[in-house]
């Protein structure tokens, strides 16, 4: 998996991600996307899931395909949820995790920290992106591909989450 830390992600949102049957889709249609909310929605979790979205790019009647999905995640503790330097350090230690678990050419992770924008109510807060785009010969294949990524973002997030907890731990945060 090719991963890359970038300064910003452009929403996906906005563009048009169309499904087999020419529709939106939406996240939470897979047994991956199922998995990774359940662990980022354990009460135990050090992660909160804030907003994904999840699809095919392009349209239904194209010959290959390229599945994509995007994901906000925040720190579940009040407490650290505004510190800007631990969501850096969370995504060196995801980029040095997911550099040892695969590499296909075909899966492609950008991450970026999202900061608070002044235009945003009071209450936001920092967060990363996780962007996981799979490609593959035929729509099926990108999105088999795109969840065997997620299920390694999912343990890479797991491994980083006690990584983290040590690394507080240490400093006393």
């Amino acid at each position: 998996m090719r991963t890359e830390i970038v300064p910003e992600i452009a929403g996906l949102k906005e563009r048009v991600l169309r499904g087999k049957d020419g529709g939106l889709e939406r996240a939470g249609e897979s047994q991956a996307l199922a998995d990774f909310r359940a662990v980022l929605g354990a009460r135990e979790s050090f992660f909160r899931l804030q907003d994904s979205v999840a699809g095919f790019l392009g349209h239904s009647g194209d010959a290959h395909g390229a599945y994509v999905g995007q994901f906000v995640i925040v720190f579940r503790r009040l407490d650290l949820s505004s510190n800007l330097r631990l969501y850096s350090l969370l995504l060196q230690t995801l980029q040095e995790l997911l550099k040892q678990v695969t590499s296909s050419d075909a899966l492609f992770l950008t991450m970026c920290v999202l900061a608070p924008s002044a235009e945003q109510a009071p209450a936001s807060e920092p967060s990363i992106v996780l962007r996981l785009e799979a490609i593959g010969s035929a729509p099926e294949q990108a999105e088999l591909r795109w969840s065997l990524g997620l299920a390694h973002i999912r343990e890479a997030l797991l491994s980083a989450s006690q990584l983290l907890k040590e690394h507080l731990a240490k400093t006393d945060l």
